[in-house]
């Protein structure tokens, strides 16, 4: 027996316990407000561990909380706690699941075997990607991707050179635009950008 799909509030609490049952969370959108403008991100449920921590961590902090320390053009551009803002907390085992396309927000792992404590994350630039790119990919690195993915880093672009060995924990919905005029910053040797850029995050709906 089918029984007929009805929206209203029972069904929305019935979805809400299914999450909680499956040990997961609805995705959650929050902004990382720059000095340079707004980057809107999806948090993923399938990676609690560092959606949790991310959301612990960051949400709501000071406005000056976190700080850009490192850009590679064409490649991503990394954040972390600025200076005197530590973060503390658990180490984070990797939760690998997500392809690093374009936007894709990643944990910057902390010690060996990609674990991380949450501190720094990077958001990916959308390089180009074609076949004769991912399969020299492949090749190189002895990998397989599967349709989904390799249509995922055509459509989107990304760091395919470097799947799997991430932890992506979002996706940037709105503001790659924001990321490349960060990523085009002048920058000294260490990849630092030389135009301070900070920022917070806060939270849809909180």
């Amino acid at each position: 027996m089918i029984l007929p799909c009805r929206s209203g509030p029972f069904s929305l609490l019935l979805i809400w316990l299914f999450y909680c049952a499956c040990g997961q969370a609805p995705d959650t959108r929050a902004t990382l407000h720059t000095n340079m403008g707004d980057i809107r991100i999806q948090l993923s449920g399938s990676t609690p561990g560092h959606r949790k921590h991310f959301l612990s961590s960051f949400n709501r902090s000071p406005a000056d909380s976190l700080v850009c320390f490192h850009v590679e053009r064409d490649f991503a551009v990394q954040f972390g706690p600025a200076p005197g803002k530590a973060i503390s907390g658990p180490v984070l085992k990797p939760e690998i699941a997500a392809p690093l396309r374009g936007g894709a927000l990643a944990a910057v792992p902390a010690g060996q075997n990609g674990h991380s404590n949450g501190a720094g994350f990077f958001i990916t630039l959308d390089r180009a990607q074609t076949d004769i790119s991912l399969d020299a990919i492949e090749k190189k690195r002895n990998l397989h991707f599967t349709p989904e993915e390799r249509n995922a880093y055509k459509k989107y672009g990304g760091l395919p050179q470097l799947h799997g060995q991430y932890s992506v924990f979002g996706q940037v919905t709105e503001g790659m635009d924001v990321v490349q005029k960060i990523a085009a910053l002048p920058r000294d040797a260490g990849g630092r950008p030389l135009v301070e850029v900070w920022g917070w995050v806060e939270v849809e709906g909180q």
